[in-house]
């Protein structure tokens, strides 16, 4: 009961604490400073608590883990490798989505050319992400379903 109760607890501060960070910018866009500085306290009220909660559960595991005979203990997995981006491949991939982007809001949408500037590189930097990490994803992959198990 009390691990349920536990586990409804963090869902509900969870939500409390994506709530209130979403609600911080239209505080300060409606000019409500004091809501500002309430959701900023849920939020850091709702972290601190989810952080505590986790920890002690971490710590909970692996002491129950470090009682079993060590031929009874979960295998730790090994951590990936991580994914790195060449510089030349990743500003290629910008360049290539930069120049589409803004030749579309240029000429479909009709964007001026301030706005379309930082429109387009951002949506160029976010592409270039997706299309790199898509593609070494796939590359890794595939490689891991050649290597014998």
């Amino acid at each position: 009961m009390k691990r349920a109760l536990t586990i409804l607890a963090s869902t509900v501060a969870t939500i409390v604490l994506v709530v209130a960070f979403l609600f911080i910018p239209l505080s300060l866009v409606t000019g409500e400073y004091g809501h500002v500085g309430l959701e900023v306290l849920l939020a850091l009220a709702s972290l601190w608590y989810v952080t505590r909660v986790m920890r002690q559960d971490r710590r909970e595991r692996r002491a129950a883990e470090a009682l079993l005979p060590p031929e009874r203990r979960p295998l730790r997995r090994v951590p990936r490798q991580p994914i790195t981006f060449q510089i030349r491949e990743t500003l290629g991939a910008m360049a290539i989505w930069f120049g589409l982007v803004f030749a579309f809001d240029a000429f479909a949408l009709g964007v001026g050319t301030a706005a379309n500037i930082g429109i387009s590189f951002f949506a160029a930097f976010m592409l270039a992400t997706l299309t790199v990490t898509g593609r070494h994803m796939m590359f890794r992959l595939t490689r891991e379903e050649d290597e014998p198990r």
